[in-house]
């Protein structure tokens, strides 16, 4: 078999172990959320016993549990996604709550009241969840995709710009040469924490290079679906990091195919000149792309891609100080015409020397 055969199998097995990746039977390293709450009757008193089924309203995605001794559920390891939520126990009303948004790294709490009455009624539940998080301590934001899609993102559009909206983080930017870091990676200093002290994940996964200094693989925005930001008061499975964890989710394929196309232009013909240049230099930047999602086997498996592309033509301008012939030639008594009196130092010693009719000043 040549190198090519070798490389179009290996496309092929990778293509079929994404594919079996993303069924919903499949669990990664990804910091998934969870679901819980308390049920009770119309005095407050806890119910246990009671049957909870949730339901993943875009694949389909069914779990069952029932209430403790104490009235509460709960239920862990949930795929970012919006659920619908429904109680019942004989002698009740059914229950119902819908459009529940599960965020990743985070509880979201469900209490549900049963009422008196025949099984067979439903109660729909519309009341918004709280605010305020009571069930965990961490301290952090998360930011979703509409969030994502809407607001303006500097730096070619990169997601770590977002975590400036986290309280006591600084400004992000772009730490090393395009060369070394030809992705854009942005570094942030977050509480007082040096930008080593940071930690950005993708599913749960590892996205730093060993050295720390930058990130692996900078998403496009149009392929997540949520960006969450902790920076204090993590739980041990982020850990890692004395500044913040970002996780990002990638979007999945649904029971419906979803895509979207996207193209960002900057051109030097809509752009400032230089003050300090005699023209602008032609400059050209093309960020364009597309993805596409939908079901493999409805309920079970689905696949999701994307794909972005960059054409970056750039013109900089420069200003040099280019030595003087006689400067090249070691005479600097040109600096004695300057508006600041130059210290010139004698190399063999270190020592300032003063040409003729120059002032040492002190610096």
């Amino acid at each position: 078999m040549n190198h090519r055969s070798l490389g179009v199998l290996r496309i092929i097995l990778a293509a079929l172990l994404l594919c079996q990746l993303s069924s919903r039977e499949a669990r990664a390293q990804a910091v998934n959320g969870s679901l819980l709450g308390t049920v009770t009757d119309a005095t407050g008193a806890v119910i246990p016993g009671a049957n909870v089924d949730i339901t993943e309203v875009n694949t389909d995605l069914k779990r069952s549990t029932i209430t403790n001794e104490n009235g509460n559920y709960v239920f862990g390891s949930l795929d970012r996604g919006v659920y619908r939520v429904e109680v019942q126990l004989p002698g009740f009303k059914k229950a119902a709550r819908d459009k529940v948004d599960v965020l990743v790294n985070s509880d979201t709490r469900v209490d549900m009241r049963l009422e008196a009455g025949s099984i067979t009624e439903t109660v729909e539940v519309t009341a918004a969840s709280p605010l305020l998080e009571t069930d965990r301590a961490d301290v952090g934001r998360q930011i979703e995709i509409k969030q994502i899609q809407d607001m303006p993102l500097a730096n070619n559009r990169n997601f770590q710009g977002l975590i400036n909206l986290v309280p006591g983080t600084t400004r992000g930017y772009i730490p090393h040469s395009e060369f070394f870091d030809s992705q854009g990676a942005l570094a942030t200093q977050v509480n007082g924490q040096s930008r080593h002290s940071n930690n950005v994940q993708i599913e749960g996964i590892d996205n730093n290079l060993r050295t720390q200094l930058l990130n692996v693989l900078i998403p496009p925005i149009e392929a997540l679906s949520s960006v969450d930001v902790t920076t204090s008061n993590y739980d041990a499975e982020l850990g890692r990091a004395g500044g913040a964890v970002t996780n990002v989710t990638l979007r999945s394929g649904t029971n419906e195919k979803h895509g979207s196309v996207y193209g960002f232009n900057r051109v030097s013909a809509l752009a400032a000149r230089d003050p300090f240049a005699a023209t602008r230099p032609h400059t050209v930047y093309n960020q364009y792309g597309f993805t596409f999602g939908g079901p493999i086997i409805k309920n079970k498996t689905f696949f999701f891609g994307d794909y972005q592309a960059v054409r970056d033509r750039r013109g900089d301008s420069t200003r040099p100080t280019i030595p003087t012939m006689d400067f090249r030639t070691g005479d600097l008594s040109a600096a004695l015409n300057l508006p600041t009196p130059q210290i010139v130092y004698d190399p063999r010693t270190g020592n300032p020397t003063v040409p003729a009719g120059c002032l040492l000043k002190e610096t």
